[in-house]
């Protein structure tokens, strides 16, 4: 496989689409692609987002997962997924999350238990790098979204969370749903 050419499609600020010209033994093909990077096929592998699995400990009661119910444009209707954003120029992955977590449910993450490196979701779409983030939270400070967001925050306990894994009348995150999955079968969200 080589790439023979790539151009710049758009002009926009967070997001943009390239055709790719590339070729591949006899074949000659083009591959439309979305992109946040300002350089096409990079070394630089940091992430562009963040996605925050947030738990909320409280002495005493079981755990509770804190999910958020949000308008999506691009599915023209609510979806359930959890926090996440942008990684602004010059921030940390634990500054975003730390930023985010207030920004969209208020809750002040008190540990971060694991950041993943940066990972891909859909890449026959996008060249876009996540990070997860497994974190534990407290105290709700009040949600402060950027205008244009329209986000609910979720509080699931065991059996919400089985439910909506199970039952889901809205469009589901798939990162969300494998997490949903994997807490059912731990028998607890941990």
């Amino acid at each position: 496989m080589k790439i023979n050419k790539i151009r710049k499609l758009t002009k926009q600020k967070w997001l943009n689409l390239f055709v790719a010209e590339y070729t591949h033994d006899q074949h000659q093909g083009k591959w439309i692609y979305a992109s946040r990077k300002l350089k096409q096929y990079s070394k630089d592998d940091a992430s562009e987002a963040v996605i925050i699995v947030p738990v909320l400990k409280q002495k005493g009661k079981p755990n509770k997962l804190i999910a958020i119910k949000e308008f999506r444009v691009p599915l023209g209707c609510y979806t359930y997924g959890f926090p996440a954003g942008l990684v602004d120029p010059g921030e940390t992955v634990e500054a975003t999350i730390m930023r985010e977590m207030i920004e969209e449910t208020g809750y002040e993450v008190s540990k971060i238990n694991k950041v993943t490196k940066p990972l891909h979701s859909s890449m026959g779409l996008t060249d876009e790098a996540i990070t997860m983030a497994y974190v534990d939270v407290r105290a709700n400070q009040g949600a402060k979204p950027e205008p244009g967001e329209d986000i609910e925050v979720l509080l699931l306990d065991f059996d919400a969370a089985c439910e909506l894994c199970d039952n889901h009348d809205l469009p589901i995150d798939a990162k969300m749903w494998a997490t949903l999955y994997m807490f059912q079968r731990l028998g607890k969200i941990e």
